[in-house]
């Protein structure tokens, strides 16, 4: 059977017809997930021509084999969506048909456009719920004079998609589940994204001892500010003035990479930041055993791969009380989102407590095991199973 995979990544097609995933991390593994229940994955999602030259290491490429596009017109922000609105209801509506199996990831204004056409056509559909945009448009996250709009429609459109879906995976255990249901005899299972596959986890956690400076690191793309770039910015900056000798290691890019080193020389934390871009699996693997303490101080989340990651090779963790964070650190490394002085002093809690970081050490590391990918595609095949099964019908 073929799937119909829909998602509000972005993709970029070289020249010789080659596509990619723009950042989103869409790697073959990814693919072959879905390949192991589905004879053909064609991925329903934005995909803009490009030269050669815009392609950079830190991308993707989608393999041919059994894995295809239906492209829509390539589109960033209201504005741009607006003007090419028209035309893609009209790639989406003459490419839905009964007899192949359609998954939304959600949220996202494409998924809740594919969503609410299938239902007209009385099609089934099944989602993936991987974020929440009620945080994502909370105060304090998002800028945008239409914030507001924006917060409310988003979670008005994902409690409807989720509600009207035949089957629905979670990337997260709970938190997820209890702001979007699916209907009560509907099937829901829970199963992470995260990729741990390219990782070669330690044999023993980080050990932080007394050094004269600390390397602190963040993963997480720039397209937006969901990850927080500037709140880390701010807390360099405190840290600095009070003497608290640490760099940072930014992984990921986007548009607002410029706009945060130019905050970083602002501050004074120019010299102490590196905003190393997009970066292959194993150098991602490599910054972080070189790494003291990881920081992911989002505004909103799912379940982060990248704090996961961070945990299976073994070191100690602070993360906003956002999403599905709390489900994988323990209160005491946790802190408010946008809150400078609280990161601060977490920090230097953890920096001055050695027994107390160097457990929590131990501890993510033995949690990573239950990220274990062979149980992972296992609940990922049930659900996928589930999907053929209310496809048939």
């Amino acid at each position: 059977m073929e799937l119909i995979f829909i998602t509000e990544g972005r993709f970029i097609k070289k020249q010789d017809g080659l596509i990619y995933s723009f950042g989103d991390g869409f790697s073959d593994s990814v693919w072959d997930r879905y390949l192991a229940k589905f004879n053909k994955v064609t991925v329903m999602a934005r995909v803009l021509s490009v030269t050669d030259d815009l392609i950079d290491s830190g991308e993707y490429l989608v393999p041919c084999n059994n894995v295809s596009f239906i492209e829509l017109p390539y589109y960033i922000g209201p504005a741009e969506f607006l003007k090419k609105v028209r035309n893609i209801k009209k790639v989406i509506n003459r490419n839905l048909v009964p007899g192949k199996a359609y998954i939304c990831r959600v949220p996202g204004q494409i998924g809740t456009m594919v969503s609410k056409a299938l239902e007209k056509e009385n099609i089934p559909y099944a989602v993936e719920v991987v974020g929440d945009p009620w945080e994502v448009f909370a105060p304090g996250g998002l800028e945008h004079p239409f914030r507001f709009f924006f917060r409310y429609k988003g979670l008005f459109d994902l409690k409807r998609v989720v509600a009207n879906s035949a089957a629905g995976l979670y990337v997260t255990c709970n938190s997820l589940q209890k702001r979007y249901p699916v209907k009560k005899s509907v099937f829901q299972i829970s199963a992470s994204d995260v990729q741990l596959s390219s990782f070669s986890r330690p044999s023993s956690p980080k050990i932080l001892v007394d050094k004269g400076s600390y390397k602190l690191i963040s993963i997480g793309s720039l397209a937006q500010m969901y990850k927080a770039p500037d709140i880390l910015m701010k807390a360099l900056s405190v840290l600095k003035k009070r003497n608290i000798s640490c760099t940072l290691t930014w992984l990921g890019d986007g548009v607002f990479k410029q706009d945060m080193i130019a905050l970083s020389e602002r501050l004074g934390v120019a010299d102490i930041v590196d905003f190393r871009g997009n970066v292959s699996s194993k150098e991602v693997a490599g910054c972080l055993s070189e790494s003291d303490i990881f920081l992911l101080v989002s505004r909103t989340e799912g379940l982060p791969r990248a704090l996961v990651e961070a945990m299976s090779m073994g070191l100690p963790c602070i993360g906003t009380s956002v999403g599905g964070i709390p489900e994988l650190l323990e209160k005491s490394v946790l802190v408010p989102k946008n809150n400078v002085e609280t990161l601060v002093d977490k920090i230097i809690f953890m920096l001055s407590n050695k027994d107390f970081t160097n457990k929590q050490a131990e501890r993510n590391l033995k949690m990573s095991g239950n990220f274990d990918e062979a149980e992972l595609q296992t609940r990922r095949e049930a659900f996928l199973s589930k999907v053929i099964e209310i496809s048939k019908e």
